[in-house]
């Protein structure tokens, strides 16, 4: 096979969290070599979060840490330490590209902000991403995606009219920033490619995210309209929504546009009395009626399984789908033939199944996970003696002094 389009391609990341790894392991799957600074003196937050491998809590069990960290090395440094910068010092040399993600001001507090690290390495690809930016008032206040979510608008436009706001589920603004933060990347590689030279990318991720509402914000803009919560519902489409089926919590998602999507649904359903009323005959009609249409295609689809109605209203040219369980995830042919999830062995999690993070496939050079997550501090040796030179006396020291730190237990 040829060689990866980013093998070759070295990132230091200092980033920790889901935004900062989740952007260089899509070069990652793609032949980067990432090697992840950490430290047990501080760790990263998703080492401690669940899911654990097997219920059995531990630094290295945790597969929301794993999903974002494959295909990466460890080595572990206790950066308030001397020798240890002197070692980070190193890797940054070694790298193409530094990523972060800290609160602003942290690693500048750490002699590694842009403007140190550009003097000694010119060329540098550098990436920050943080809440909001770099500068301005509000650049130093911390947080994590479900408060950027709020800050952003999305709690105001998600749930329903006569209840408190239901924003998107889990830090949403973490699982989208990076998709625009890895072209970033890419961009900035053909660029200096082509004229030699490094450049700052400076992501706010409040800015990124009100780009998924832009037209909500140009609405507001232009007509002076505040756009509210309005559950499932959707101006230019009836009905639409989310309807419950037989089972236990199954449910499938309907999306009628047009007037011929209307009569194919109206087919479908076996074209009940209620369909030719006046009242459902258009669009602006239905939009009028629609807690009782809402009403009469629940009654429908509560006689049918979710599959059931997902295959029969989508071979009429209905969009609609089964709302999907993980566990449904797993059965799923079209994942699996595109192998989504990749089993692989990991030193205490067993063969957990791991979710491709690069979404697009390359005809040359495929996308490929190989290694799992790291444990912490896993490729110590590696690191410092394989890439960086150090010699095992050397690397003796840095621990003895607690420059690398190591697991105490």
């Amino acid at each position: 096979m040829p060689g990866k389009v980013f093998e070759g391609i070295k990132i230091a990341e200092f980033a920790w969290v889901a935004v900062g790894p989740q952007t260089s392991k899509y070069l990652a799957d793609h032949g980067a070599t990432v090697v992840k600074i950490e430290s047990h003196k501080r760790l990263d937050h998703l080492r401690l979060l669940s899911p654990f491998s097997q219920k059995k809590k531990g630094l290295n069990r945790s597969m929301f840490f794993g999903k974002y960290n494959a295909n990466k090395y460890s080595a572990s440094l206790d950066l308030r330490q001397p020798k240890a910068r002197e070692l980070a010092w190193k890797l940054i040399k070694w790298a193409d590209i530094v990523t972060e993600s800290f609160r602003p001001g942290v690693m500048k507090k750490l002699g590694f902000d842009y403007e140190s690290v550009s003097k000694v390495k010119p060329d540098i690809i550098y990436f920050s991403t943080s809440m909001q930016g770099q500068t301005g008032p509000f650049a130093k206040y911390g947080g994590l995606g479900p408060m950027i979510s709020a800050v952003a608008g999305f709690g105001e436009i998600s749930g329903w009219p006569d209840r408190m706001p239901s924003p998107p589920y889990g830090a949403y603004s973490d699982y989208f920033c990076q998709r625009f933060s890895s072209t970033a990347l890419i961009a900035a590689l053909e660029y200096r490619e082509r004229t030699g030279k490094g450049q700052w990318i400076e992501q706010s991720q409040l800015e990124t995210s009100i780009q998924l509402i832009a037209p909500l914000v140009m609405d507001y803009a232009v007509n002076g309209h505040i756009a509210g919560r309005d559950g499932n519902r959707l101006p230019s489409a009836a009905p639409h929504g989310v309807y419950p089926c037989k089972g236990k919590d199954r449910w499938v998602s309907i999306s009628v546009f047009t007037d011929e999507e209307w009569q194919s649904f109206c087919k479908t359903i076996g074209n009940p009395e209620w369909v030719t009323d006046s009242k459902f005959r258009t669009l602006i009609n239905r939009k009028k009626n629609e807690d009782e249409l809402d009403g009469q295609v629940t009654q429908w689809t509560s006689k049918h399984t979710a599959e059931h109605v997902e295959n029969s209203l989508q071979a009429a040219g209905v969009a609609s789908h089964a709302v999907a369980k993980a566990s449904d995830l797993f059965k799923d042919p079209q994942l699996e033939h595109r192998k989504y999830f990749v089993r692989l062995d990991h030193k205490e999690m067993g063969t957990p199944a791991y979710q491709q993070q690069a979404d697009f496939i390359l005809s040359k050079t495929p996308r490929e996970l190989t290694m799992p997550s790291p444990c912490l501090g896993e490729h110590n040796d590696y690191v410092f003696k394989n890439l960086l030179g150090l010699t095992d006396d050397e690397i003796a020291d840095r621990i003895a002094d607690g420059s690398i730190t190591i697991d105490q237990n």
